[in-house]
């Protein structure tokens, strides 16, 4: 009977489109655990690994407080964003505009900790998206901060 389920499972896995795929993502969001979110964060590895999905994920983490007056959820964004950077290789993704949002966010939250590294990751998002006006103009607007 386990193999039978595990073949099925399979068959499942193998055959499902991208409406379940998405139906399936938003159920593991709202069932995941909400303090550290490795149900969610595995789910969009294993199923579509979109910068789509990540950004998704990662604003509504946002939207948990404000993380310039709460370090610890300024930690774990960090992480998290840190995780989506990795997870997403640039030479796929470098024309994808939520790739590029998720890239000056991780920066612009970089900045609240160590201006360095914010400028490097400025420097990352620039370099592989240069397409997006945005992606300057954040760049712009941080050295004019510092």
């Amino acid at each position: 009977i386990t193999s039978i389920m595990n073949r099925v499972r399979n068959l499942k896995n193998k055959y499902r489109t991208e409406e379940n795929i998405t139906d399936e993502f938003n159920y593991t969001k709202i069932s995941a655990d909400t303090t550290d979110n490795s149900g969610t964060v595995n789910q969009i590895m294993m199923t579509t690994n979109s910068p789509e999905d990540w950004l998704c994920f990662l604003l509504k983490l946002e939207k948990k407080g404000v993380p310039q007056m709460d370090v610890s959820l300024l930690n774990r964004l960090i992480g998290r964003y840190s995780q989506a950077v990795t997870a997403l290789p640039a030479e796929k993704y470098s024309q994808d505009e939520s790739y590029a949002r998720i890239l000056v966010r991780f920066a612009e939250l970089k900045a609240l900790q160590d201006p360095e590294e914010a400028r490097d990751q400025f420097h990352l998002a620039r370099l592989n998206c240069k397409k997006f006006a945005f992606v300057h103009v954040a760049f712009a607007q941080f050295e004019l901060s510092q």
